[in-house]
């Protein structure tokens, strides 16, 4: 997001606070998620119509020309992703599901399973809370480009120079929008100073 916005401030300070609750945390990714769909929503076409109001009166308004396909990160999405639906409930949504694996000073990302379509012809809002190493959104965006997506739009609340390097890399043609731009990653690849781990915070649930 270009200007500061108060209200994205306000979610990064309950994200960002290791005190938040679960169900508080959920509801700041839920509200995130609108949010930067919400600002994002520059990146599609829209088309305008006639309506006719109560008053018998007729007004001009906007509708979106096409729908984005909704593609969630799992599982750390799940929350943003229910926030950017509030914003286009008839959006089609798919699911990707990505693990990071560090091995010694490094780190690799693996892509378990896919739900996308086999094309589509239209924009896209690729939904993950962290852009950090960038790895698993990178891989993403390859993905959704051989299906023949026209735009890309990245909805994270964090992001690193380090991600963001890679992912216009991989997708120089993606648009990305974050709540703030965080200073670097650690030597565990997590973004300083950051929230955490979004999906241990997010889902409530530590994995094995």
């Amino acid at each position: 997001m270009g200007e500061e916005v108060p209200y994205a401030r306000w979610l990064l300070r309950i994200l960002r606070d290791k005190t938040t609750s679960l169900e508080r945390f959920r509801w700041a990714l839920r509200k995130a998620g609108t949010l930067l769909a919400m600002e994002a929503s520059e990146e599609l076409e829209w088309r305008s119509l006639d309506v006719q109001t109560p008053l018998e009166a007729r007004a001009r308004e906007l509708e979106p020309a096409s729908e984005p396909l909704i593609v969630g990160v799992l599982g750390a999405s799940l929350p943003m992703v229910e926030g950017v639906l509030d914003a286009y409930p008839s959006a089609p949504l798919a699911l990707v599901a990505a693990r990071r694996i560090e091995e010694g000073k490094t780190v690799r990302v693996e892509v378990g399973y896919e739900r996308l379509p086999a094309s589509w012809r239209g924009p896209v809002m690729l939904v993950d809370p962290m852009l950090a190493t960038g790895l698993t959104l990178s891989s993403v965006a390859k993905r959704l480009q051989n299906i023949g997506a026209t735009k890309i739009v990245v909805l994270a609340c964090i992001a690193a120079p380090e991600g963001i390097k890679r992912l216009a890399e991989a997708s120089p043609s993606a648009v990305l929008y974050t709540l703030a731009i965080d200073k670097g990653l650690n030597d565990k690849f997590f973004i300083v100073p950051g929230l955490g781990d979004a999906g241990d915070r997010g889902l409530g649930v530590t994995p094995v």
